[in-house]
């Protein structure tokens, strides 16, 4: 419907680790939920929809005592933008897991991709102008107890250590590889807490900026570029942003 009428479009799922800018978005939003939330086991073979969120699937899995997504308990993301920026954390990431995707070109057509034919890298893939419907994931077998004790510690490291319960949009900033992470990097250059507008490098975890309340996207906008000139300059780092801006 948007090529036939010339409409730019977009496909969000939770919009997770997505700002958006404050003039919005000149065209079509397609949220990825109900209809495409699909979870079934085929022996260790999980058949996931793109709607479904991923801590669903993690908890899921670990109850069934399969082992292979429990870490992704804390990421707040469906599949379908997990696999598309080969989200990750505490160790894991999506590529790791799959086995094929199910995409839809652009033209419309809808078709199956092996492993091999992706392309994954840090917190990006070659899936840019595909639209992820589903996906198969190749899992293993542990303990339900095992992978719930596990998942536990995982939520509790979370809590404790990010801003998971203030507005954000998610970890800003690539970790550039090397010792030092995106948020290292930052508070050693003396800015977390650092504010403009609204907007706040997180006190937690240098890598959220959070919204005190009156934040607009442009502020977030602003302070990601202090942020990076900042970290450039003292530190001679580089950061590339991880956040999807969009508009």
């Amino acid at each position: 419907m948007a090529q036939e009428r010339g409409l730019p479009s977009v496909v969000l799922g939770l919009g997770s680790n997505v700002l958006v800018r404050d003039s919005g978005f000149p065209g079509l939003v397609v949220r990825m939920g109900k209809g495409l939330d699909r979870f079934e086991m085929k022996g260790a073979t999980a058949i996931v929809g793109a709607g479904l969120p991923t801590p669903l699937l993690a908890r899921r899995t670990a109850e069934l005592g399969f082992t292979g997504v429990e870490r992704f308990i804390g990421i707040p993301g469906t599949i379908g933008g997990g696999i598309y920026m080969n989200a990750g954390c505490h160790g894991a990431e999506f590529a790791e897991v799959i086995t094929e995707v199910t995409v839809m070109d652009p033209k419309g057509k809808v078709k199956q991709l092996a492993r091999r034919q992706i392309v994954f890298k840090y917190r990006s893939s070659n899936l840019d102008d595909q639209v992820i419907l589903e996906a198969k994931l190749g899992l293993g077998e542990e303990s339900p107890a095992k992978l719930k004790e596990l998942q536990g510690r995982l939520l509790r490291w979370r809590k404790a250590g990010t801003p998971f319960d203030q507005p954000c949009c998610g970890s800003v900033f690539r970790n550039p590889g090397g010792p030092k992470t995106a948020g290292m990097l930052i508070e050693e250059c003396g800015l977390k807490g650092h504010q403009i507008g609204g907007a706040q490098v997180s006190t937690m975890h240098a890598n959220y900026f959070v919204n005190l309340g009156t934040a607009t996207a442009a502020d977030v906008l602003k302070l990601i570029e202090h942020v990076r000139k900042t970290v450039a300059k003292k530190a001679g780092v580089e950061l590339a942003t991880e956040v999807k801006v969009i508009g």
